[in-house]
């Protein structure tokens, strides 16, 4: 068994994928990890695909594919079921968030299962973002705290980190694939019994980002509604 993997879900990624790939690779390495990175596709249509295939590199790599875009969720979701690391870390292509936060994670693995980055939870950052998606960031966190139970700063910051036994019991039950799927991961891991623990990381605005501010808010916000009344139903 591998002690890290690294998930990094991709779509259209070619431009910003290989300095990240070529980040996590150097840190696996410099690090003397045994480690693996997953790289779990949604339907490119650019290069992604071809650069992973070529990609030479001194630690292990996978290319989990979907056929058609199914949003981010689902390449998270497949890309952590075929990983065989004790730990599963997940993180955008972009690496808005450096692998090395992961460091300031590994602390806290005795203690709990589910570690997961925030942007917003102490740490003096470069956010870099556009003052209209700061709005809508923390707007978008202040509806979700209203419409859930959980008791977060960032819940949608994409640098989690999951034991093995955590993330195949979360994400083979996952059933949200888009913007949303952050929040049902970790209304599960509240059903399930999981002690969070969230953790200030350095992160950084990407250009390029596939986020829609407007439409990808509003259809966040109708799929959280739709888990809570899901998982409401189940209790």
């Amino acid at each position: 068994m591998k002690y890290l993997s690294v998930v990094i879900p991709t779509y259209n990624e070619g431009n910003r994928l290989p300095k990240t790939l070529r980040a996590v690779e150097r840190y696996l390495v410099r690090h003397n990890l045994d480690g693996e990175i997953i790289v779990s596709d949604g339907g490119s249509k650019d290069q992604t695909v071809d650069f992973v295939k070529n990609f030479d590199t001194a630690v292990p790599l996978k290319l989990v594919r979907q056929k058609r875009r199914l949003g981010k969720g689902k390449g998270v979701k497949d890309g952590i079921l075929a990983a065989s690391g004790e730990w599963v870390l997940f993180m955008d292509a972009d690496g808005s968030t450096p692998i090395g936060e992961v460091e300031h994670f590994f602390k806290y693995k005795f203690k709990y299962e589910v570690i997961i980055g925030s942007r917003y939870a102490g740490k003096e950052i470069e956010r870099g973002q556009s003052w209209l998606r700061r709005k809508v960031s923390r707007f978008g966190h202040w509806v979700i705290v209203r419409l859930t139970s959980l008791d977060f700063e960032d819940t949608q910051c994409g640098f989690k980190l999951f034991s093995r036994r955590a993330a195949q019991n979360i994400f083979s039950r996952l059933k949200t694939y888009g913007w949303g799927f952050d929040v049902e991961a970790l209304l599960l891991a509240e059903r399930l019994g999981y002690k969070v623990k969230e953790v200030p990381v350095a992160w950084r605005d990407a250009e390029g980002s596939h986020l829609r501010v407007g439409q990808d808010s509003i259809r966040t916000f109708i799929e959280v509604i739709k888990t809570v009344r899901r998982l409401k139903r189940k209790n």
